[in-house]
């Protein structure tokens, strides 16, 4: 008995030991993979950014005139020049009157049990009343049913 344990617990830790191992390798690959990849993407990266230096010179170099002084000089014009606009061409605020809010009515629509009870009011028998309604026969009557039990409740 206690072999056939020895033999059970040496058997699972060698099956143990080969999930651990193959687990073992398959990070490792993963992180190769990972590696590789990071290497790529720094590269393209780096070569974007190559570029865009090299665009960023050719346009510095195309425009002798600095940047600053041609804002310095557009804000001195904004600042001085007059304002389209007048007080006379703006409407007066006190002409201004809000329109009148538009009344709607509150539509309220009845349920199912209301309409059946409202037919059966009317004098319509629980066919007629299923038929118009378009429900099941034996829905009208259980509804009109649970009335009628209401009503014996309430009286006694």
């Amino acid at each position: 008995m206690l072999t056939l344990l020895v033999c059970a617990s040496l058997l699972l830790h060698v099956l143990t030991f080969i999930a651990i191992r193959a687990l073992q390798s398959n990070i490792q690959q993963q992180e190769t993979r990972h590696q590789t990849d990071k290497k790529a993407y720094e590269a393209m990266l780096g070569s974007i950014l190559d570029e865009l230096k090299e665009e960023n010179d050719r346009l510095l170099q195309a425009d002798p005139q600095p940047r600053e002084a041609n804002t310095k000089k557009n804000m001195a014009e904004i600042i001085n020049e007059p304002s389209p606009a007048s007080e006379e061409d703006t409407p007066s605020v006190s002409d201004y009157t809000p329109p009148p809010p538009a009344e709607e009515e509150d539509q309220v629509s009845m349920s199912n049990l209301g309409r059946v009870l409202q037919l059966h009011d009317q004098g319509l028998d629980s066919t007629e009343i299923a038929k118009q309604l378009g429900m099941g026969k034996t829905e009208v009557e259980l509804i009109l049913l649970m009335k009628k039990n209401g009503e014996n409740s309430r009286k006694s």
